[in-house]
Order: structure tokens, then sequence, then C-alpha cells
């Protein structure tokens, strides 16, 4: 009965799901493509997933039986910050841009005065339930109790490792924080007396005023899919997103496949919008078994491509070493991401923060930029 629970858990903690994913059975409505009725589909010539029930089976089989090589194997000192050094060098760094990166899709960003949090998940599981599903390897990168007051909490998609309710409850200045989030997500944020709730369409922007100028967040498509449980597949949106202020910009892929052009697409709109892209963070981790993950989860050197696609300088990989959601051995991800990036490669260890002023000096030394 236990493994029963644990199997159901898996399916509706993270994007790992036994049933189809797509919609091709419901009437097309006239709105855009990636509408149809009662949900969300991916961007036209999107990849597909090719694995069998087998593959599936076999699959959820090694998850709950803990048969995978496992995170755990990684040297903490290798990837985590220290946490005392992690929250002073954290102060340290005041009011200047900055990029901390909590763990996972989870980072704490300043540009030009505003504070941005994109996809927290302070819990100890990637879950709905607090006693079982995928459990956390490392700490937060900052505790919740240390962030600063947050301006704009953006989502990237409805799934467990991306939007956890357990730590939106505990955010702290929820009454003052702009939510920027797919469409049909807004009621987990107007329950929860967020201060603006925005939902957003692709390609819809959101401006405010920062120190010296503009903020600009673009939601952009992404290749992925949604779910909290098995009976609302598709019934949200997902996106991934761009963002700049003060002479800085940052894309993040949220969950995402690669695609033969939506990204180039996004590339010359954050030329055109946002300045390019300075730093871009990719998610590089849970694509293994590959036929089962493909068209929703891209690989470590499917991040490197978007990232050139989009025109990023620096590569930031994320969506590893934080939870073991797939069955890629503990630092393979990096391992291909590195050697695939080169000079681009930027990695973070959970806790660090680095300042985007003394980035941009070392890209335009190296001559990325």
């Amino acid at each position: 009965m236990k493994k029963i629970i644990k199997v159901i858990l898996l399916i509706v903690s993270c994007d790992l799901i036994f049933v189809s994913c797509t919609f091709e059975n419901r009437a097309i409505t006239s709105a855009p493509y990636h509408h149809i009725e009662g949900g969300y589909r991916n961007p036209p010539d999107s990849p597909e997933r090719e694995s069998s029930i087998f593959t599936r089976l076999s699959f959820f089989s090694k998850m709950v039986l803990g048969l995978t090589d496992g995170m755990g194997d990684i040297i903490p000192q290798e990837h985590v910050q220290i946490s005392s050094k992690a929250l002073k060098d954290f102060k340290a760094y005041g009011e200047a841009d900055a990029i901390t990166w909590i763990g996972h899709a989870s980072f704490l960003v300043r540009l030009d005065g505003i504070v941005v949090l994109t996809d927290p998940i302070f819990s100890k599981r990637a879950s709905p339930v607090s006693w079982a599903g995928p459990e956390r390897l490392f700490p937060p990168g900052l505790q919740i109790e240390d962030l600063p007051d947050i301006d704009i909490l953006v989502i990237s998609h409805a799934h467990y490792d991306h939007l956890d309710t357990h730590t939106l409850d505990r955010l702290p200045n929820r009454e003052t924080i702009t939510a920027l989030v797919p469409l049909g997500l807004g009621k987990y944020f107007i329950e929860r007396n967020f201060g603006k709730v925005i939902e957003m369409d692709w390609y819809d922007e959101f401006e405010l005023p920062s120190n010296s100028g503009r903020f600009r967040l673009t939601a952009y498509p992404a290749v992925h899919w949604s779910s909290r449980s098995l009976f609302d597949i598709n019934e949200t949106l997902w996106m991934s997103f761009g963002f700049s202020a003060g002479g800085h910009s940052v894309f993040h892929s949220g969950d995402t496949e690669t695609h033969s052009y939506v990204f180039k697409e996004i590339g010359k709109h954050m030329a055109k919008r946002h300045g390019g892209c300075d730093v871009g963070l990719m998610s590089i981790g849970a694509y293994a078994p590959r036929k089962m993950m493909k068209g929703s989860h891209m690989t470590p050197e499917g991040g490197v491509q978007l990232g050139r696609e989009i025109g990023c300088q620096k590569l930031v990989p994320m969506h590893w070493g934080t939870f073991t959601l797939s069955l890629e051995p503990a630092e393979e991800p990096y391992a291909r991401f590195r050697e695939a990036a080169g000079l681009a490669t930027l990695r973070m260890k959970i806790g660090e923060t680095l300042g985007l002023d003394a980035l941009s000096m070392s890209q335009e030394n190296t001559g990325l930029k």
C-alpha cells in the first residue's frame, strides 16, 4: 500500500505522469493556437513524448524503490555554499544588482531596486503532502525569513516543484507583492491575499518604475505542460520569461523542451525589448529516461542550444541537484552542460550570490559580449 501511495505522489507531485498530456481530441477555438477548449497546448511543431507504458512503469518502479544514481553523491562543498557565508555574502551586496540561487528553479534577483523571486520552493518536499514525495537533498540557499521584501513573484507553471503553496503561505509581505503567473493560476495567489495578481499569456508584458527607469517582464512560450492532479492536466498555461531593468537582463527557461524556431523568436524579442540577455537560467535536469522526458524537458546540450538561440551571454544551469526527479546520474547534467557551453558556463552553488555588474565586466573581458 505504501508503494502505491508513493507512485501516486510521484505522479501528482512533479511533471512525470503516466497518462498522455495532449489535447488533440479537444475542439480548437478561434483563440491563439496554444489555446484550446478547456486548456492549453504547446506551440506548433513541438516535440512530443514517445515513451511506452513499459518505459513509464520501469521508471516509476525505479523511483519508488530508490533504484536511482541519486543526487546525494554530490559533494556538498562543491555544490552548496556554507549557510553562514551564503547569508553574509547576500547581505554584502545590499541594494546592488545581483542574483542568488536558492535551489532548483528558485532565484532571488535584484535589478535596479526591484526584487524578483522565481518559482520559490522552500519546502522539504516537492509534493502536495509533507510526509512523502521527492525530498530535498540540500537546504535552501537562503532561509525564507532572510528574504528581503519581494516586489515581483514569478511562477513558470503549476507543477509542485515550481508552484509550492506551502512556501506561498510563508512568504513575507504578501500584501505588497505582485504575482505574475500563467493563465489559470491566479486563484492560488488571490486566495492568499497577494497585493496584485496578474495572469499572463505568452508575450504579455508587465512594467513598473525602477530606480533609474523601468522594470519590464515578458511571458514567453515554453514546451511543457501543467497539472496539480490527475484531473486538471493542461488546464493552466506554462511559460518561460525574460525581465530587465537598469541595463541588466535575465531569461528564465522554466521547464521546457527545445524547439526548432520558438526560442529564436524569443531571442529576437529579448534583443528588442530587453536589450538582449545577460544571464540565462537554464533547466537542465529531469531528462532521463530520454524517451519519457522528451517533449517536456531538454537535455543539458539542449539547454545550451536554447541559451544560444536566445543570445544569452552567460548560462546558469538550474533544475538539478536539489530534488531527485529522474534517473540521470548525479553530476551528469552539469558535466554535459559545461562541456557544451564552454566559457559561457556559469556554475552557481546553492546559496551563492553573484553581482551582475561584475558579471558584465567579466563578459567583456572574455569577449562573450
